[in-house]
């Protein structure tokens, strides 16, 4: 009997405020855990039961990335009932109906995996959010995550072209990070927006990704830091220069897919913004890029989100071509962006980045008036 009580009052920490959720989110997390560890379910299991029980609570339609997680669901062998493993999950549903919280259960749940070796961060919800603000809003727009992770820049981006048709399009190289993305946008974005989902190695793209080269408006993205690229296009100019890292190369896969006049907002190391090293490449950009903003986040932006202190910086940039000008650049460093930066940041709600986003002149220089 003591169990569904500790259960419930659990996992209730989805529907606190913010500054709860984050204070409370290790330890919750942790007691979820526990509950499956006694009915002999772990890891990765965990995370598919919850998964399988969204999908079926909002009835979705069922591709075949969805069939596979319930059908992996049903296979789960336990030492306890079916019954209570389905009411752990049910509760998570009942508190969190829209799975806002799924990135974070799916983190947690596959931190191992997710985290050796592969350069993935997860965005924090803030950042993504002023990430997608900086999108002019157009009908129409076809907006591209190649590597969408959780799927929260698009569905930020969704959020903003509420009242608008717009494309989603999402890949990542990890197949179940696909599923992940499909699952919360299928529940959260509008029947209007459209979404092509895609599992395809960027750096080496199949030809449905390249069916989508000079057609996108609008790249959002935090590609993988750091990992060294054994094959690319030979075409990339900063290929050629010496540059074998996924985050610079990633520069170049955006300029190919990118129409005339198409933006690209994403993080890059701080590296890239401000060593030496990197001169050359900065010079490589500004001949095909305007160069529409440089905003230098905080150290600790993926504190919460990955436990890690690498720093990033968003960059925004515009390609080239005929009749396409870019008169000034927002430069600028940030010093919150709403969420804690370490373990003692108390000062964590004040959100700079957001602040600056509504002003005047960044909205003018940006194009989002």
């Amino acid at each position: 009997m003591n169990a569904p009580i500790k259960i419930s009052v659990m996992i209730c920490f989805f529907a606190n405020t913010e500054y709860q959720k984050i204070k409370m989110k290790n330890n919750k997390l942790k007691e979820v855990e526990k509950r499956y560890r006694e009915l002999g379910v772990e890891g990765d299991d965990v995370f598919t039961l919850i998964a399988s029980e969204y999908i079926q609570f909002h009835k979705l339609d069922l591709s075949e990335r969805l069939i596979g997680i319930i059908k992996k669901a049903n296979e789960i062998k336990c030492n306890g009932s079916s019954q209570k493993i389905g009411s752990i999950a049910k509760r998570v549903v009942r508190y969190d109906k829209l799975g806002k919280e799924l990135p974070i259960l799916y983190q947690f749940f596959h931190s191992k995996r997710f985290r050796d070796n592969t350069g993935k961060f997860f965005t924090p919800r803030n950042v993504a959010r002023s990430m997608a603000d900086m999108l002019p809003l157009k009908n129409d727009a076809v907006i591209f995550d190649p590597t969408c992770g959780g799927g929260t820049f698009l569905l930020e981006a969704s959020k903003k072209w509420k009242n608008s048709v717009c494309h989603l399009l999402a890949n990542d190289i990890d197949n179940y990070l696909v599923t992940l993305t499909e699952i919360v946008l299928k529940i959260q974005i509008p029947k209007k927006h459209r979404l092509s989902l895609f599992n395809e190695n960027i750096y080496s793209p199949e030809e449905t990704i390249r069916l989508f080269q000079n057609k996108v408006d609008y790249i959002l993205a935090n590609p993988p830091f750091s990992l060294t690229v054994d094959n690319f296009s030979p075409e990339s100019k900063l290929l050629r220069r010496g540059y074998r890292n996924s985050d610079a190369l990633f520069i170049d896969l955006a300029k190919d897919l990118l129409k005339e006049g198409g933006k690209l907002v994403c993080l890059l190391p701080h590296s890239i913004i401000s060593n030496k090293e990197y001169a050359e490449l900065r010079k490589v950009v500004e001949e095909d890029w305007h160069i529409n903003g440089v905003m230098v986040l905080p150290e600790g932006v993926f504190q919460e989100t990955a436990n890690t202190t690498t720093r990033a910086d968003i960059l925004i940039l515009k390609k080239k071509g005929e009749g396409i000008f870019n008169s000034e650049t927002v430069f600028c460093n940030i010093s919150s962006v709403g969420q804690p930066l370490n373990s003692r940041d108390s000062l964590f709600e004040e959100d700079d980045l957001s602040r600056i986003l509504k002003q005047d002149e960044v909205r003018k220089v940006l194009e989002t008036n």
